[in-house]
């Protein structure tokens, strides 16, 4: 099984663990197609994809796949052999910090009006934008809060990542830690459901980091866990993923999928109000397997 930390990754030379090689656009991922998140073994026997499901989960919220199994087979050439661990490791926190300064409040405004929600969740998100992706940019957050990685979205909409990020939460600033803590996928769901003066995290994907939402969740200490699912067949097996080890660890959840559009965002933006989330939570049963 490949490490916790994600399929795509080079692991600690120390802990004597082979290293996962990155799936990218001229070698993606044999199973999903997709040239992020996803990873081939260094034997190139197996993939773990992020999001086609199969018998093997994997711990870091991935599946694992034979290569004979996947629609095509992975070449893994020799500049993917595995290279010397580096020490360097990139200072996200300050990165942002430099964009932050080139950010103007009136950028800020026209990202609120284009995805519906308002400057002031952006900015507890620590939005800014990335003049050199040409990009609005999100940081990606450890349990420790520490600053992990860097999520972009382009004004097309695609997201990615700038390389050399984990995978992380979005963890907005100012959390209450009162009241139902809402778990939902990407920052912008999370930016909706603040405007709703709801707590909000959010993952990087429909599967990912899985435990460390767990352990966020015990270290923000909040009674009721709402996980809500986008409304599709990945975002309902994700969600019951997470409800599962939420569960595992002690924690009572609930799983609810917005009533209007695929996702919390789009339920805003539909007319959604903080009665209409609060009548659905109160609804919903306490999730069991």
């Amino acid at each position: 099984m490949p490490p916790s930390r994600g399929c795509g990754h080079r692991s600690d030379s120390r802990s004597g663990r082979a290293a996962w090689f990155r799936v990218s656009r001229r070698h993606p991922c044999p199973v999903c197609s997709k040239p992020d998140w996803c990873g081939i073994s260094p034997d190139g026997t197996l993939a773990c994809c992020m999001r086609v499901k199969s018998t093997r989960p994997a711990r870091n919220g991935g599946w694992l796949h034979r290569i004979d199994d996947a629609p095509v087979r992975p070449v893994v050439r020799a500049h993917m052999r595995r290279r010397p661990q580096t020490t360097h490791v990139r200072d996200w926190a300050s990165i942002l910090l430099r964009w932050a300064k080139n950010t103007t409040s009136s950028d800020l405004a026209q990202l609120g009006r284009t995805l519906g929600v308002t400057v002031a969740s952006m900015s507890r998100l620590g939005a800014c934008w990335a003049g050199r992706h040409r990009a609005w940019a999100f940081p990606m957050r450890s349990v420790a809060r520490e600053t992990i990685g860097i999520r972009l979205r382009a004004r097309t909409g695609r997201k990615w990542a700038v390389r050399g990020s984990r995978n992380g939460l979005f963890w907005p600033d100012a959390l209450s830690k009162t009241g139902p803590l809402l778990v939902c996928e990407g920052p912008t769901d999370v930016a909706a459901l603040l405007d709703m003066d709801y707590d909000a995290i959010g993952r990087p994907s429909c599967a990912g980091a899985v435990e460390m939402t767990v352990n966020a969740v015990g270290n923000l200490g909040h009674r009721q866990v709402v996980v809500i699912a986008d409304a599709d067949g990945p975002g309902v097996n994700g969600a019951e993923r997470l409800a599962r080890a939420l569960t595992e660890a002690g924690h009572h959840p609930k799983v609810i999928q917005p009533l209007q559009g695929k996702d919390a965002r789009a339920w805003v933006k539909a007319g959604a109000t903080r009665t209409d989330v609060d009548d659905a939570i109160r609804n919903a049963l306490y999730w069991r397997p």
